[in-house]
């Protein structure tokens, strides 16, 4: 009999699967929001930041602490994937 893998060490969201790169992958977040995206904030994982950076070319701002990409607030945070910020 096979084991099932265990869902918990899976960091992927199988939903985000055919994903091409971390710009594309906020991209589906905004979309997800839309068309709410006043005071929307993203947190984006640490080991992306850089890629995101490259590839969005997003405004600094460094008053808020963060980058605006499209209209959103993203956030460099220890997270693995692009999640909304709640509760901070």
């Amino acid at each position: 009999m096979e084991q099932p893998h265990p869902s918990h060490l899976d960091q992927t969201d199988p939903a985000k699967s055919d994903v091409r790169d971390i710009r594309e992958e906020a991209d589906r977040e905004i979309e997800a929001y839309a068309p709410d995206l006043h005071d929307l904030v993203l947190l984006m994982p640490e080991d992306r930041w850089e890629e995101f950076l490259a590839l969005a070319q997003g405004e600094t701002a460094e008053e808020e602490g963060g980058v605006r990409y499209r209209g959103v607030l993203f956030r460099r945070a220890p997270v693995t994937a692009v999640v909304v910020q709640e509760g901070f």
